[in-house]
């Protein structure tokens, strides 16, 4: 898996190779709205899973 620092110089690179293109400026752009939407999502779904998790735990410690 390719890490965060080594995309963000892909995009770097490309901006740079590009920057006078509006599509590679829009496309880098799109890139990285992408990705923060994609760690909000993931953020989400982890807080959400630990919250049912504790939920669940609650709930069925009180049945005893």
């Amino acid at each position: 898996m390719t890490s965060t620092s080594a995309l963000e110089d892909k995009i770097k690179t490309l901006y740079e190779l590009y920057y006078d293109n509006s599509y590679a400026a829009n496309t880098s752009s799109d890139v990285s709205n992408l990705r923060r939407s994609a760690d909000n999502f993931g953020l989400m779904i982890s807080i959400s899973a630990f919250s049912m998790n504790e939920v669940a735990r609650l709930t069925l410690r009180s049945r005893k």
